[in-house]
């Protein structure tokens, strides 16, 4: 049996088990940081002249697209007819089909990918939906998929993936024993989607533990200074405020008056941090993950969050003042 009579039956029997949904084969692992980049054309501009697109490649058989929740926007997936007797074909992501030919249709047209010759005539059958396959970090990054049967030679090593309604742990060690039934290999690991992409994204984890760490410190000692402020204002004021209350001062009075000096410090603090933070946000634009650095729904949750700690802080030292007794104030000067 050679590879590719293996590799399609091994295929069919690990889509037909019970619990599997669909299953596919690619030549590289998901996401990865190694995947091979080539630059692809028009068939028919000049190969030093025309445009040219640095492109992801990944060699997939059919059923990638379902198998890995991509949608195929138009055209065909791969089939049992993309073989090496049939005209290379290939299919290209929605980012990739807009770089190329902008607003024109990209199916039917041929295109050429690097100086190999097997790649230097390629029908574009297919458009696939941009997808976070290599770098997590970007969601339309372009990519094209070649039909790994067309290229057997790329069939030699790979990953297996598949789409199962069942506990992964039950169904892996059935496929386990599938694979190893047939005699060629055995799994070398398996993983679900989930933690690969959590182990992928593992330093980006323990920066956002350490920045949350460190800001809910400054927010707990920024607090702690704002109560200390308004305390010492408060007693500096206790003869001010003492007879205010004796001329009559209503003492929901006296508690909104300390509040509004908190709010106007809390305001004041979040109008200087705010531009700041928009300043120093290309610093930190790196290490942020389905998210960006100006994110108006972020700074808006975070202010008002401030704003509400610093309410919170000042409500104390207000509280006290508006209890304050005249004539204990008076004896206290």
């Amino acid at each position: 049996m050679d590879m590719s009579n293996y590799r399609w039956q091994l295929i069919t029997r690990i889509a037909n088990l019970p619990g599997v949904r669909s299953a596919s084969f690619s030549d590289d692992s998901i996401p990865s940081s190694q995947t091979y980049r080539e630059s692809v054309s028009l068939t028919s501009a000049d190969a030093s002249l025309g445009l040219r697109v640095m492109t992801s490649e990944l060699m997939v058989s059919r059923a990638f697209f379902p198998t890995l929740g991509i949608t195929l926007v138009r055209g065909r997936d791969f089939d049992e007819n993309d073989d090496p007797q049939h005209p290379n074909v290939a299919i290209i992501s929605s980012s990739l089909a807009k770089s190329l030919f902008h607003n024109a249709d990209a199916l039917g047209q041929h295109i050429r990918v690097g100086v190999m010759p097997a790649f230097q005539d390629l029908k574009v059958i297919g458009l696939a939906s941009d997808a976070r396959l290599f770098d997590l970090r970007d969601p339309a990054a372009p990519i094209i998929y070649f039909p790994v049967f067309q290229h057997p030679d790329w069939l030699q090593w790979g990953t297996l993936f598949v789409r199962t309604n069942a506990a992964p742990e039950s169904i892996a060690n059935t496929m386990g024993r599938e694979i190893e039934s047939l005699g060629r290999e055995y799994p070398l690991r398996t993983t679900t989607a989930s933690q690969v992409i959590s182990q992928a994204l593992v330093e980006e984890r323990a920066m956002a533990v350490l920045s949350t760490f460190f800001g809910g410190l400054a927010l707990v000692l920024a607090s702690i200074g704002l109560y200390g402020l308004l305390s010492y204002a408060v007693t500096r004021r206790t003869r001010e405020i003492g007879i205010r209350v004796a001329l009559g001062a209503q003492r929901q009075n006296i508690l909104w008056t300390v509040l509004r000096e908190c709010m106007a410090l809390a305001l004041f603090g979040i109008a200087l941090g705010v531009p700041c933070a928009l300043a120093a946000s290309r610093l930190i634009a790196s290490t942020l993950f389905s998210v960006s650095s100006n994110d108006a729904s972020t700074l808006t949750a975070v202010s008002l969050l401030l704003f509400a700690v610093s309410l919170f802080a000042g409500y104390l030292p207000a509280r006290r003042a508006s209890a304050i007794d005249p004539m204990d104030a008076l004896r206290a000067e």
